[in-house]
């Protein structure tokens, strides 16, 4: 029955968004608001289809209906509900499903915010957003059907990916990335609308940056969250190993990046709107290509967790969104080019200009570096893989000058500058990175990458710093308020600006910490039988017991843990584990770690001797790696507050007198 229902909904909804698709086009070209609405109304209709597929999916999950082949394939009568429910999202067809109900739920929320507003601009978006969906309910139609009944039912299914549920984190790390990627359809459809009704004026970037902001907030959070999920699952001590599907959710976000940057110069004149709209365009094609490295199997990756038929439906995805919108930008050209003068050498625009071509450049050999080895294997070559050392050589120079610029180009006005103003507002910083640089080495760091990252990140954090300072000692002279109060009233009057401080603030933090913990850990391996100690550094470590026993919440999975007494600079008890689940022909290691401000320990379970209790542990000793998550996390508070209406503060504070 919930299989009927689910299946119904999907293929309703394929019929709907065409339609939507249809009455939306009508409406463009005969300006006809009785088709307008009832375009919108159909989009409305395919985010309650998705719903109702994704919530007989959940229920059949949760009811272990074996009926279901998706739910035979991906549950266990033994599988605890929270695992269960996510489920939803851990293998291709359930997935997808998903995906289209974030994606319809995007589009409803800005139809819905434009309802009464941009009158030409909206049909040709809700026609892209409906043709968009059309092609995910497609794929749930026939190659990717997460409703396919099975018989005979079996009384046992053969539960999720063993990766997939070890850790809640799963519960967050995919829906942040599935909102990002699905959010970016927005300012793709409200470009491809801007070019075919060809308003192509500074109102149309400030519409689409804002869209694109959200979505990107979202991208970035699930970055974060994946490289967390990674320490604090998968038992090898790293966070980002330059895997074919990481590198798929980082190139559209660097392209993302890039877009948000060149729109605000895009916005004050004519210049970069061909460059914006290339890169729109570019960004989410990467997400249909991100989803076809992802979810076909073509890759190997620890992420990719499926193999399917997929890949050619997704291949024709990304082939007809990169021809069509390079078709209307071309169509365009004229439209987009500018007429202005090149900016100067020294000022914002450029620093912004040359912040876009870095991006520009790292996404390139990111991608390079990602597709390489399948287009050698697909032109008959040998199976090869690029490596994080070659990744790591090549992206390094593109982020140290990327860190150099988050302070410049902030700091450089408008238009051109004086060498007198130049140097009043950089010598303060160049001493304070140097400054960082001296303390680093009095800490022990040690290295040119950590040591160039602490005086880039000193340098450009200072003329942040320097920034606020100054305008918020303006405001306290005019309006006698206190710095604090000054420095608040500043940043709320001007959120857009001083939240990409903060976010860049973020980037800051988490760049030393990355540089820092990538250069100074330390690890080791130790053989103990039980009673036997082993040190690293001021750390010991004392093995108590090896103790083997069915999980308390799975009884299907078996886990070997080691019992350790751990003292030093962090004293605690700490139990990592090996799991064997029935699904998975290696354990899955459950690491401890042991946080906090300055260094993280951390614990794996490698091997042991069931007869004699002796195990075989890995050490580490990773500093700074809290500040990766404080970081990402402030980036994400910066674009925030970047994007919070301002109104609504306004609202508050009229509300707070009145109380």
């Amino acid at each position: 029955m919930l299989a009927s229902i689910g299946h119904g909904a999907v293929v309703i909804g394929l019929a709907v968004s065409l339609f939507a698709a249809a009455a939306s086009i009508l409406a463009g070209r005969s300006a006809d608001a009785g088709l307008a609405a009832a375009g919108r109304r159909a989009v409305y209709a395919t985010w309650i289809l998705s719903l109702v597929a994704c919530a007989a999916m959940a229920v059949s999950l949760l009811n272990h209906d074996f009926s279901i082949l998706y739910v035979a394939r991906n549950n266990a009568t033994t599988t605890p509900p929270f695992y269960s429910f996510i489920s939803l999202w851990a293998a291709l067809e359930g997935s997808i499903l998903f995906w289209t109900f974030l994606l319809t739920g995007w589009s409803s929320l800005l139809l819905y915010r434009y309802r009464s507003v941009h009158a030409e601009l909206m049909p040709w978006a809700t026609a892209t957003l409906a043709l968009v969906a059309a092609f995910f309910f497609s794929v749930m139609t026939w190659p990717s059907d997460p409703f396919v009944s099975v018989t005979p039912v079996t009384t046992e299914g053969n539960g999720p990916n063993a990766l997939l549920q070890n850790h809640p984190f799963m519960g967050l790390h995919p829906p942040l990335l599935y909102l990002g990627y699905t959010g970016l359809a927005l300012p793709f459809a409200l470009t491809v609308a801007a070019l075919v009704t060809r308003r192509l004026d500074a109102g149309w970037l400030r519409v689409i940056r804002r869209w694109t902001l959200g979505p990107w907030i979202f991208l970035t959070a699930g970055i974060v969250a994946g490289a967390w999920w990674s320490y604090e699952v998968l038992g090898w001590g790293g966070y980002w190993a330059w895997d074919p599907v990481e590198n798929a959710a980082l190139l559209p976000w660097l392209t993302a990046t890039a877009f948000i940057h060149s729109a605000i110069v895009a916005e004050r004149g004519r210049s970069l709107r061909t460059w914006t709209a290339i890169l729109v365009v570019t960004t989410f094609t990467l997400t249909l290509l991100g989803t076809f490295l992802t979810r076909s199997g073509v890759v190997e990756s620890v992420h990719s967790f499926t193999q399917s038929a997929i890949g050619a439906w997704f291949l024709g995805g990304v082939l007809a969104s990169l021809v069509f919108g390079s078709a209307l930008i071309l169509w365009r050209l004229p439209d987009l080019a500018g007429s202005g003068p090149p900016p100067a050498l020294v000022s914002r625009e450029s620093a912004f200009l040359l912040n876009n071509l870095l991006f520009s450049g790292l996404a390139f050999a990111v991608l390079f570096g990602t597709l390489y080895p399948l287009v050698v294997e697909a032109l008959g070559g040998e199976r090869l893989s690029v490596g994080a050392p070659w990744f790591d050589r090549v992206s390094a120079p593109f982020f140290a000058a990327l860190l150099f610029l988050l302070g410049v180009g902030p700091a450089l006005p408008w238009g051109s500058v004086s060498w007198p103003d130049l140097r009043d507002r950089f010598v303060v910083p160049a001493v304070a990175g140097a400054g960082l640089m001296v303390l680093g080495v009095v800490a022990g760091v040690r290295g040119p990458a950590p040591l160039v990252t602490l005086g880039l990140a000193g340098f450009s954090g200072a003329l942040l710093i320097g920034e606020v300072v100054r305008a918020a000692a303006g405001r306290a002279r005019s309006t006698g308020e206190r710095p604090l109060r000054a420095a608040w009233g500043v940043a709320t009057r001007n959120r857009r600006r001083y939240g990409g401080y903060l976010a860049h603030v973020g980037v800051l933090v988490a760049a030393i910490a990355v540089a820092v913990s990538a250069t100074g850990a330390v690890e080791a391996t130790a053989v103990l039988a039980p009673g036997e100690s082993t040190r690293l550094a001021a750390y010991t470590v004392t093995h108590d017991r090896l103790v083997q026993e069915p999980l308390a919440a799975d009884p299907r999975v078996f886990e070997t843990r080691a019992e350790l007494a751990v003292s030093g600079p962090q004293a605690a008890h700490v139990s990592p584990a090996l799991r064997d689940y029935p699904n998975s022909v290696t354990p899955i290691a459950t690491p401890s770690v042991l946080t906090s401000a300055a260094e993280d320990f951390y614990l794996t379970l490698l091997a042991y001797d069931p007869e004699s209790g002796a195990i075989t542990i890995r050490l580490f000793i990773n500093p700074l790696v809290a500040w990766i998550w404080v970081g990402g996390a402030v980036v994400v508070l910066g674009a925030a507050f970047a994007i919070w209406p301002q109104r609504r503060l306004a609202a508050a504070t009229v509300i707070a007198v009145d109380g």
